[in-house]
């Protein structure tokens, strides 16, 4: 499925997610994310052995809320299925390139302090495909002058 371009380019100004996940069939668990995509997934990075890591490998669908960065009653809602997991360097230096583009600066440490010597956990991304993308962008809405 293809992403729409005014999601791409929310997601390029740092736009923020809302990912729920299964707990089980009663509960769900929902974190607000950083998100990025590469071609038509979406791409969530993570800590390797959180709950919600666990909540993917036994069910791997999912929904992603983005919000757009600065029009508060624009979103997509993004229903899907994490197809692969990446749990190598690359996620870790994937987190790198996020919290970059979000905080600029290397994710939990100063720069020039390495991975190993901040003793951060390994990340992994999460590629989730989309099975379907509901747009609800929206004019911003206007309050009453009072």
């Amino acid at each position: 499925m293809q992403l729409p371009s005014e999601l791409k380019l929310a997601i390029d100004n740092n736009a923020f997610c809302a990912i729920a996940t299964n707990i089980d069939d009663n509960i769900i668990q929902n974190h607000l994310m950083w998100v990025d995509y590469k071609e038509n997934k979406i791409l969530i990075n993570t800590e390797q052995g959180r709950k919600k890591t666990e909540n993917i490998r036994i069910n791997p669908n999912l929904t992603v809320v983005i919000f757009h960065p600065s029009e508060m009653y624009s979103s997509w809602e993004i229903r899907g299925v994490v197809e692969n997991i990446i749990d190598n360097v690359s996620a870790n230096d994937h987190i790198d390139y996020l919290s970059n583009r979000y905080t600029s600066k290397p994710y939990r440490r100063d720069p020039g302090v390495s991975w190993n010597e901040a003793k951060i956990k390994a990340r992994e991304i999460w590629e989730v495909n989309p099975d379907k993308v509901i747009s609800m962008v929206r004019p911003q809405a206007k309050s009453d002058p009072e």
